[in-house]
């Protein structure tokens, strides 16, 4: 998973931690006929079957009874000792699922256990993740984790990625497992060098398409971007780490609208309108990151390339095909730079915080001068014909 994918997966499920704090404060509620439970400790008891999917945001959950569909819990504990006809989405402080998932299970949290059975694949993300003995998974298990311990029996394939991993259990699959600790040896550093080398060129092949299209499609984007660079770059790197910033505060926020817009609408028992709004939240929310990801990852890129290329010519030449041949030397800099062994992803935060700044200053400069009025330019002065000679007295 590219290591921007891990970094907005890794704020949604702390945006979504810091909404099970605030709903922690307020008593144990019931909406939607039940299907959204929110409060300080929800419990569902051994005797309660839900029928249906049930989405629960607590500081304390208990599920002891049967949910007849999809199960999503966050909270700072989970404890699923039930059955699950369903798939279970959870996160948490620590989560334990003891009881039976007849579908797939996909949960992150500080210590995640696993003491029951799944009918299909596991997905689990803690800082200790264990699959104790009497767990079955019929499908694929999917874990990482600093300390993982699989004891169970899994029927399909193991890919783990673990600072220390302990198996004691059984793999009717292949097992794949990625050590922290474990160096390289030596006959894979070839391997790996021919790996990181294909990356960068898909990279810059990438980044090439990208900017043709932008320089063909939208050429005063780059061009007022590079030249916030060019002539602010304190400031470009401020703004940069501010839009970071602001990013992460607009995901909590709009994490927690769509959770309390939820609840309002349930107590008005307006019902359909809970579900267009989580489905558009969550669309708002998939666009503004997607939009983020590609202005980080890319865009960013193309900028600094193109800083890259105003120093290799400060008077380019006019013309489309001039400027993008600059601009492809500036972004194979870029590139070879971003992807030097140590300092390359020092240089690539760098290239992310300078770019994603000079974009937001043009944006701003943008939308500042819209709202002005440029006075129509002075009528040129005209020519006064040349006054007659003069006659004799």
């Amino acid at each position: 998973m590219p290591r921007t994918t891990r970094l907005v997966v890794a704020l949604a499920i702390a945006a979504l931690l810091a909404v099970a704090a605030v709903s922690a404060a307020v008593a144990q509620e019931e909406l939607l006929g039940g299907k959204l439970r929110t409060g300080d400790s929800v419990t569902v008891g051994a005797d309660e079957s839900v029928d249906g999917d049930l989405y629960v945001i607590a500081g304390t959950v208990t599920v002891d009874g049967s949910v007849d569909g999809d199960l999503v819990a966050f909270g700072g504990q989970v404890q699923l000792n039930g059955t699950v006809s369903g798939d279970v989405l959870s996160s948490g402080g620590t989560v334990s699922i003891s009881g039976d998932v007849a579908g797939d299970v996909r949960v992150a949290g500080g210590q995640v256990t696993l003491n029951g059975s799944v009918g299909e694949d596991v997905i689990a993300a803690g800082g200790q993740a264990n699959v104790q003995g009497g767990a079955t998974v019929e499908g694929d298990l999917v874990v990482s984790g600093g300390q993982v311990t699989m004891g169970g029996t899994v029927a399909g394939n193991i890919e783990a990625n673990a600072g220390t991993y302990n198996r004691t259990g059984t793999v009717g699959g292949t097992e794949h497992v990625v050590r922290g600790e474990v160096e390289a040896d030596d006959g894979d550093e070839a391997d790996d060098l021919a790996d990181d080398a294909l990356d960068a060129f898909r990279h810059f092949i990438v980044l090439l398409l990208l900017g043709a299209a932008l320089l063909w499609l939208l050429p005063r984007l780059l061009g007022s971007a590079e030249t916030q660079l060019r002539e602010r770059p304190a400031a470009s790197i401020g703004f940069g780490v501010l839009g970071f910033l602001g990013y992460v505060l607009l995901l909590v926020l709009a994490i927690i609208l769509i959770v309390l817009l939820a609840i309002l609408f349930g107590l008005l028992q307006l019902g359909a309108l809970v579900a267009i709004e989580i489905v558009g939240g969550l669309l708002g929310i998939f666009v503004v990151s997607f939009g983020f990801v590609v202005a980080v990852a890319f865009v960013a890129d193309l900028v600094v390339a193109l800083g890259i290329a105003r120093l290799i010519a400060r008077d380019p030449e006019a013309g489309w095909w001039p400027r993008f041949g600059l601009l492809a030397a500036g972004i194979a800099v870029v590139v070879i730079v971003t992807s030097l062994p140590i300092i390359g992803g020092i240089a690539k935060l760098l290239v992310a915080l300078f770019g994603l700044g000079a974009l937001l200053l043009a944006a701003w400069a943008g939308w500042r001068g819209r709202g002005s009025v440029v006075a129509p330019p002075p009528p040129s002065a005209s020519v006064a014909p040349p006054a007659p000679p003069a006659t004799g007295a």
